[in-house]
């Protein structure tokens, strides 16, 4: 008899060591259902009790917060009894992080600047650069329209020494890469001009033309999501070929000169993306190259189209 009282009070612990806990877990989980904010206060405040105890034992200074974290009163939800109501909690903190996710991603299509909102209320302002929007390098031809000015000329004869310069043309390719929102790289280009002057029986004819390899840099600003406002400079070498004949009555002279000469250049750019890799551009462009023997020093004002394209 004195066996069969043991066996049941065995039997009687071990039951109630098993099915206490989960009934009492049961009830502290139909107790409340809480968020993010309140679980890691929790888990905050656990923290600084172990903390305290620790600091008691070893005799060392506790942790401390500048700010803690503030309590709130939740309510138990009749609709998410047990478990359901954790899992119901997790699901709202999920569409929360969604929802904040969409609102970043929807300011960044739709607007200059971009935020991202977080559980504190701290919002994130990000302004994409030129080379967010557009990549990192491009590449553009172009042709473009010149106007020099009056060419000088070294001549005894002083009726010849400002010539007469005529509308030309220009074309080339330009190669650079962007950083953030500047722009560095290379500038190929040809350009052609003719100029002339005519004084009584002596008339004068010639060519001046240009091959010029020049490193630029520039700024951009963005005026719209896709349109660019651009400016810059550059300085670099070029070939420079005049040819004149000289009409004198019936007598012809012919003065030929080539150097390498020192070119520079001003610009203004609109340029107007319309995909995403792909755009049209119009622009100034000021160019100055030195003197090649008797031609002096010239100046031409170019307007330029042209196509490009990012990547």
């Amino acid at each position: 008899m004195n066996i069969s009282c043991f066996y049941f009070l065995k039997l009687f612990l071990h039951l109630f060591l098993l099915l206490g806990p989960c009934v009492m877990f049961g009830q502290q989980v139909n107790e409340a259902s809480v968020d993010r904010d309140e679980y890691f206060r929790r888990l905050e405040e656990r923290a600084l009790k172990l903390s305290g105890k620790f600091a008691e034992i070893s005799g060392t200074e506790p942790v401390k917060l500048f700010s803690p974290r503030q309590p709130k009163q939740y309510t138990s939800r009749a609709t998410s009894p047990g478990l359901q109501g954790a899992d119901s909690s997790f699901a709202d903190a999920d569409a929360d992080t969604e929802s904040s996710f969409s609102e970043f991603y929807s300011d960044q299509n739709n607007s200059e600047f971009s935020s991202l909102r977080f559980a504190d209320d701290e919002v994130i302002e990000y302004q994409p650069t030129i080379e967010d929007k557009r990549g990192q390098y491009f590449l553009r031809p172009f042709i473009a329209l010149q106007a020099p000015s009056d060419q000088k000329y070294e001549t005894p004869t002083p009726e010849l020494k400002k010539l007469d310069s005529g509308i030309g043309y220009s074309l080339g390719l330009q190669a650079g890469t962007r950083i953030e929102n500047f722009s560095l790289g290379l500038r190929l280009s040809y350009h052609y001009s003719e100029f002339s002057k005519s004084v009584g029986i002596t008339e004068l004819k010639g060519e001046n033309e240009l091959f010029s390899l020049v490193g630029f840099g520039g700024y951009s600003i963005s005026l719209r999501e896709d349109l660019t406002f651009e400016f810059g400079g550059g300085l670099g070498f070029a070939n420079r070929f005049n040819f004149a004949t000289i009409n004198i009555g019936g007598s012809s002279l012919h003065d030929v000169s080539e150097k390498t000469v020192f070119t520079y250049e001003f610009s203004l750019l609109l340029d107007y993306a319309y995909t995403e890799n792909l755009s049209a551009f119009a622009g100034y462009r000021l160019v100055g190259m030195s003197e090649n023997g008797p031609f002096q020093h010239n100046i031409s004002h170019q307007f330029e189209i042209g196509m490009g394209a990012s990547f």
